[in-house]
């Protein structure tokens, strides 16, 4: 069965915005008392929902002032996020073979439209679904929505809670290793497949000509 609906990420799937996004961790930390974290730290540690994280990082904080510590952080580096290599290649190649597409992502509306100037990804994605804070709940919602079959839906995404979701929902599931979560990790959330970029899973389902089954059969699943 050929592949009819992507869904997709955006955080590191199709946008590079993990700079920005970890300045404004590290200064939510600062501000709770707390240590910043490295880049291999923050991609190890980070996670979605994000609630989980800060709980886990400040048990018992104040997710209202983390909210307005983090956005304040967050908006003067907003003009730093940038289009990943692929990513808008990608998106013409899936429209062009007439899929159906969905925007899953934990990012706030106000900065995904303020973002839409330079990156106008949202021609591209039929029905964008924003400021989700557990993916999981709201992944059925989806699904019922506009009736989709699971086993004709890819979520293509970048963090384990992505691919978590996608098990979730019954889904196809492929990671990318292009955003905030580290191979290892990637891993042992078990998606189908994990590619480098956007540019390799486009060649793979050309190759098989969207058939999901295909592209699995032709390229071993990680260990």
């Amino acid at each position: 069965m050929v592949l009819k609906n992507i869904i997709f990420d955006w955080s590191g799937t199709l946008v590079n915005d993990l700079p920005p996004v970890m300045g404004a961790t590290n200064f939510t930390l600062r501000k709770l008392g707390k240590k910043e974290l490295s880049l291999d730290e923050f991609r190890a540690d980070f996670c979605l929902p994000f609630t989980d994280f800060y709980e886990k990082m400040a048990p018992g904080c104040d997710l209202n002032q983390l909210e307005v510590w983090f956005h304040e952080a967050y908006i003067p580096l907003e003009n730093t996020v940038h289009a990943l290599d692929h990513a808008e290649d990608f998106l013409q190649f899936v429209k062009s073979n007439q899929k159906r597409t969905f925007l899953f992502s934990s990012m706030q509306r106000q900065h995904y439209e303020s973002l839409l100037e330079r990156i106008g990804f949202d021609q591209y994605l039929d029905h964008p679904y924003l400021g989700i804070v557990d993916k999981k709940e709201r992944i059925g919602e989806l699904i019922l929505e506009h009736q989709i079959l699971p086993e004709e839906t890819l979520f293509i995404g970048d963090m384990v809670h992505d691919i978590e979701t996608a098990h979730h929902g019954g889904l196809h599931s492929c990671a990318v290793l292009t955003g905030y979560t580290r191979l290892k990790e990637l891993k042992d959330s078990e998606p189908e497949l994990i590619v480098e970029d956007l540019g390799v899973l486009r060649e793979l389902l050309t190759a098989a000509d969207w058939s999901w089954n295909t592209v699995l059969e032709r390229n071993s699943k990680p260990k």
